[in-house]
């Protein structure tokens, strides 16, 4: 199976995804799952759609007045060591502190930051295309947003130019009543 296979039809997919790991045994299958934490029956695996359509494998009690749930990923340690990581690569902790953190060692976290600065990297190379340029910039942490605020309050926006002043001894006949605009944040 090619790469290009795998994301397309395993990874892509959240209920191939987990059988997929379930037949190597990095997932637990229904048979070997934990049972009940409230009455201690047999777990069974079952579906449940999210919010997006999507169907995602979990395990459930089948018991009348129990009926719990949990996901499929639960209690796995492969799940929770990359949801950690990719965590503290995503907000920029220093390698020492997660080491601290995850009590792995610091070769371990050392490659698994520049794995996931290499699949930036090639996810970069692959789209072939910059995003932002010298005269048209992205700007990550603070957004500007080009619209109105409720009641037209507040911000000064890039068609709110500063007013044409002319030399003139006519003075201004203003006819609002509610006072001046207040600019700024």
């Amino acid at each position: 199976m090619l790469l290009k296979d795998f994301y397309n039809n395993v990874i892509l997919n959240e209920e191939l995804a987990a059988a997929y790991l379930q037949e190597r045994q990095l997932l637990d299958a229904a048979e070997d799952a934990e049972p009940c934490h409230r009455c201690g029956s047999e777990m069974q695996q079952k579906r449940r759609r999210d919010r997006n359509g999507e169907y995602r494998p979990i395990f459930r009690c089948p018991r009348k007045g129990c009926q719990t749930s949990h996901s499929v990923r639960k209690g796995n340690q492969f799940f929770h060591y990359t949801d950690v990581n990719n965590r503290l690569h995503c907000n920029l902790i220093p390698t020492n502190s997660t080491v601290t953190l995850t009590g792995k060692s610091s070769a371990t976290v050392t490659d698994w930051f520049n794995m996931c600065r290499e699949v930036c990297g090639s996810i970069i190379r692959t789209r072939r295309r910059m995003t932002g340029d010298d005269d048209n910039p992205i700007q990550i942490d603070e957004a500007r947003f080009a619209g109105r605020r409720k009641y037209n309050r507040g911000r000064m926006l890039a068609g709110d130019g500063a007013p044409v002043s002319e030399d003139s001894d006519v003075e201004i006949q203003n006819n609002r009543n509610h006072g001046r605009r207040i600019d700024g944040p």
